[in-house]
């Protein structure tokens, strides 16, 4: 015998779902979609969401790409070397120690970095000062006075590095723009130190022009990806809200409106469960079947509201009496109830109903017409089996429907059993 150990709750599928959008920042976003302001920023936590997103896809990106930016790399530095290897290495090694060795160090601290969640978090601010740095290196060897087809070639490495920037970082536009000042910065004022001449027409072409296309383009790839996040956040909220309204629908098509207990339906896919189980495992398994006493009596002195809420009370007290989660209490029909006993026998299944009838009397509702005490009873059947291949369902509420026949034979307010 198991016996009646928790009670029951079953309330955890009328749980609802957490919305993923709050009203207020739905009618934010839903305001945004159709003005579609062309300078975009988001308020409150959208914001975060979104940098959220763009640290996601920057991870993957640098996860997907460690091999080629090494790559990458090794072949310019080895390119510079093998065609220019009198640029690289004059005035002291100029550009071998202050444009390839420092551009190295800092894609190895990256590449290291690439796996730290502090980095992978605030991806956006640590990257900004290394790439500042490498873009800064490669400017400067594009405008060093050492040799003019090697500045050439730099100033293509400069293409390349500002278009990784702009795109591969997945940085916000601000934070890209940033970068590519502090590094025109940073670089006037080192040829100023070194006393180098700036072709400024040259300068202003490659690189300022240059850069100032590859901003704007990112400016309005980034606005588009602000829109289509917008329009992401929506479709997840619906999403929920979908999910939330199949699930009430769910658990209206199972749940009785009256007592909030399982319906007809929840409790038949419950024994059928339940059944198969017992067969399979060759476990008891008891059901109680229960009728409110001179129930239509108590409507017509009473009146049906009044009625009403007697079944309710009377199915929160069936709640109430049962201890096991496992354990299932459901309105039958009109004041018929049931209660589902897996994995009992006789002796629980009688336990419970003993339980039940005492539940029912402390509740002690009053029915002034009763032909039994002067308070709402109950007329309670139980049967169990153990089910073999020949039983059937059908054979098994005969018998619970034939107990409480027989309970209601010899005066109600009383369980009777047969097996």
């Amino acid at each position: 015998m198991v016996q009646n150990t928790h009670k029951s709750s079953n309330s955890s599928d009328g749980e609802t779902l957490p919305q993923l959008i709050s009203p207020k920042t739905l009618a934010y976003i839903h305001q945004l979609l159709q003005d579609r302001p062309m300078f975009l920023y988001f308020e409150n936590d959208i914001e975060l969401r979104f940098y959220a997103k763009r640290a996601e896809e920057y991870r993957r990106l640098l996860a997907l790409g460690k091999l080629l930016f090494l790559s990458l790399y090794g072949i310019i530095a080895v390119a510079a070397i093998a065609i220019f290897p009198e640029t690289v290495m004059a005035n002291d090694l100029f550009i071998f120690k202050y444009v390839l060795t420092p551009i190295g160090l800092l894609l190895l601290l990256v590449l290291l970095l690439a796996d730290n969640p502090l980095f992978q978090r605030h991806y956006q601010w640590l990257a900004t000062p290394v790439s500042t740095l490498i873009l800064f290196c490669v400017i400067l060897a594009s405008i060093s006075p050492f040799d003019s087809l090697f500045s050439q070639h730099a100033a293509y490495d400069v293409m390349i590095i500002v278009t990784i920037i702009s795109f591969g970082l997945r940085v916000q536009f601000p934070v890209c723009l940033l970068i590519v000042c502090l590094a025109a910065i940073l670089t006037i004022l080192t040829t100023a130190s070194l006393n180098w001449k700036i072709d400024w027409f040259k300068f202003a072409h490659f690189y300022g022009l240059g850069s100032a296309i590859t901003l704007l383009i990112v400016a309005l790839i980034e606005r588009q990806d602000r829109f289509a996040f917008l329009q992401e956040l929506l479709v997840a909220h619906q999403t929920v809200e979908l999910d939330r309204l199949n699930r009430a629908l769910d658990r209206m098509s199972r749940e009785d409106p009256l007592t909030a207990l399982a319906n007809r339906r929840a409790f038949d896919d419950s024994l059928n469960q339940e059944w198969e189980r017992a067969k399979r495992e060759q476990q008891s398994i008891a059901l109680l079947y229960m009728d409110v006493d001179f129930f239509k009596l108590y409507n017509d002195t009473y009146g049906h509201n009044i009625g009403d809420v007697c079944l309710r009370r009377v199915g929160q007290t069936l709640k109430q009496a049962l201890r096991r989660p496992a354990d299932l209490a459901a309105r039958y029909g009109g004041e018929e109830f049931v209660v589902l006993l897996p994995n009992t026998n006789a002796d629980g299944a009688i336990d419970v109903a003993q339980r039940i009838i005492k539940h029912i009397d402390a509740l002690a509702l009053p029915h002034s017409r009763s032909k039994t005490a002067p308070h709402v009873t109950l007329s309670i059947g139980i049967t169990f089996t153990t089910p073999q291949k020949q039983s059937t369902i059908t054979e098994f509420l005969a018998k619970a429907d034939s107990a409480l026949y027989k309970a209601k034979e010899n005066g109600r307010h009383q369980y009777q059993m047969e097996v």
